[in-house]
């Protein structure tokens, strides 16, 4: 059985791999989740057992021609709400390299269950400077470094997320969870809120990345519940409360 000390040191070696600012933020995850900081620990602490992925998805990434992408800035935050939320119908808007993506994946896996549904409009890297952080490599395409074993539940969309996100909310009818990982646009952001909210149910879960905390904290109140903010990052979520019960009284 693996101790707290050796579980620990693994998931040390993976914030060395994955960068100082992917440390999981525990009081954030709990708060988030509605679960204890023990609860939290352990669902973050689950991310020690897939080592090879990760190793496979940060070999990918610097293997491509370029030390740098933008990035989901919490990937193991991510991961352990997805443990502790158990969603079955997860939605994410942007993908780029797939840091994001994978983890949810690798939420799912550890799960059990559930079915991700991504939609990224790709943009590919031109020679010569001026090249936007997410760019993708020439000869690749949208979560080009999400490893395949990965895949097998996942449903990726390639196309702007104003043409592909009504239909495909239609087609799911209800999202377990909402992953907002897309460049900073105001419009972009407002458009997506307005959209999910109308498909979020008890028990939702709400994440966005390059958030505009006016409109996030509206769609939060518009369904009784309370964003919160990772302290390190630009990240936001929040809870869809149970019937009955209220998250801002």
């Amino acid at each position: 059985m693996v101790d707290s000390t050796s579980r620990a040191k693994s998931l040390g070696r993976l914030v060395k791999i994955l960068g100082n600012r992917s440390r999981p933020e525990i009081s954030w995850i709990s708060r988030v989740s509605g679960s204890t900081i023990h609860q939290a620990e352990v669902a973050a602490n689950g991310i020690t057992t897939h080592f090879e992925s990760i190793e496979e998805l940060s070999h990918n990434i610097k293997h491509s021609g370029r030390s740098y992408y933008a990035q989901f800035p919490a990937p193991i935050d991510l991961f352990a709400l997805v443990k502790l939320t158990r969603p079955r119908s997860l939605v994410e808007s942007g993908v780029a390299s797939g840091v994001s993506s994978a983890f949810l994946l690798l939420g799912i896996e550890s799960n059990s269950e559930g079915v991700l549904h991504s939609i990224d409009f790709p943009v590919f890297r031109k020679r010569g400077p001026g090249n936007e952080s997410w760019a993708i490599p020439p000869g690749k395409s949208s979560g080009w470094a999400v490893p395949a074993k990965l895949q097998n539940r996942w449903d990726l969309r390639e196309g702007r997320s104003e043409d592909l996100l009504r239909p495909l909310l239609e087609e799911i009818s209800t999202v377990d969870l909402y992953c907002h990982d897309s460049p900073v646009d105001f419009r972009h952001f407002e458009f997506e809120m307005k959209l999910v909210r109308n498909h979020l149910k008890p028990g939702s879960l709400v994440i966005a990345d390059n958030t505009d905390r006016r409109v996030f904290d509206e769609t939060a109140q518009s369904v009784g519940a309370k964003a919160f903010y990772r302290r390190q990052s630009s990240l936001g979520a929040f809870l869809v409360p149970p019937l009955g019960s209220n998250q801002l009284s």
